[in-house]
């Protein structure tokens, strides 16, 4: 694997060896012994052009842990304000020596674009493409789910929100469908309904109650304002928060070990509830911590199979 676009590209067995690696890396607590510090004297980039926190650290924390040095670049401190293209500046770092690019960007299919103008030797990962694609939180949160069920085959997977402008939605729900998962249930505001050509063989509620009913895992979205303001639609929080907000009385509606995860950051009192946050079936700083090992696990990945060529 050169380059992570998009989760869809993946085959299931692929799929299959990261969650495998990301297990050991849990295992031994997201370190890594010397031997297998794979990326010592390799140079990362992670530049971001949308706001981030979990996923730009997460990124970091997993390369250093590997051995690699770490550039963070973001559109403020970047030659775009001196009106470079990002091509450019992708050329000018791979001639310092960076072989990784860990890039997020607003624009839907900037990223392919940028793969066809890169290096043959550097390795492009999706950080989060507008609202479409967020490949590395579609296998982390595959990884979380795992860890608390049995087989993707006979769970019930729910997702609640502003699935419209959600790429962690997008590409859960490619993961999922890869791993042949029972039934995938969107539940969201009419508003907030995606094109459902993306989302073939999924369910789709507009009903809470009949969307979380035995569900095994249930992801809450953001409520994501700044796209919306795009579209000129009025979501007041507190009548979000009463109609689709995760409250303990709302999620009594899923099974009795259902778990609880949300990407982040979070919207209390708009998304869920503090004691759904906070609770026993709350899954979502675990999530952080297998993010390091989802990443730790796809860094090496790259690295081993270009070093074996």
């Amino acid at each position: 694997m050169k380059h992570l676009l998009y989760l869809k590209d993946l085959e299931k067995e692929m799929i299959c060896d990261l969650l495998e690696l990301a297990e050991y890396f849990l295992s031994k607590k997201n370190n890594a012994s010397s031997s297998e510090q794979i990326l010592q004297g390799v140079d990362l980039a992670n530049i971001f052009f949308e706001p981030s926190t979990r996923t730009r650290s997460s990124f970091q924390i997993a390369a250093i842990k590997l051995g690699s040095n770490v550039l963070n670049i973001d559109e403020e401190h970047s030659s775009r304000t001196k009106g470079e293209t990002i091509i450019d500046t992708i050329k000018t770092l791979e001639a310092m020596g960076v072989s990784y690019f860990v890039i997020r960007h607003k624009k839907k299919g900037f990223l392919e674009t940028l793969k066809n103008n890169i290096g043959e030797n550097s390795h492009l990962i999706n950080a989060g493409e507008s609202s479409i694609s967020h490949p590395t939180q579609g296998l982390l949160d595959l990884l979380t789910i795992q860890r608390h069920t049995d087989n993707f085959k006979n769970i019930k997977v729910a997702i609640v929100g502003d699935i419209k402008h959600s790429r962690v939605a997008r590409s859960l729900v490619e993961g999922l469908s890869i791993m042949n998962t029972g039934q995938i249930t969107l539940i969201a505001p009419d508003q907030f309904k995606p094109d459902m050509k993306h989302y073939l063989g999924v369910d789709y509620t507009n009903n809470l109650s009949i969307g979380l009913h035995k569900a095994d895992a249930v992801i809450a979205l953001r409520v994501q304002k700044e796209r919306i303001k795009e579209t000129n639609v009025d979501i007041e929080s507190e009548d979000y928060f009463k109609a689709y907000g995760l409250t303990n009385e709302k999620i009594a509606k899923c099974n009795k070990n259902v778990i609880v995860m949300h990407p982040g950051p979070m919207n209390r009192g708009v998304e869920i509830a503090n004691e759904v946050a906070d609770g026993p079936h709350s899954v979502i700083n675990e999530q952080v911590t297998n993010g390091i090992a989802m990443r730790m696990a796809l860094l090496s990945l790259m690295q081993n199979r270009h070093s074996s060529k």
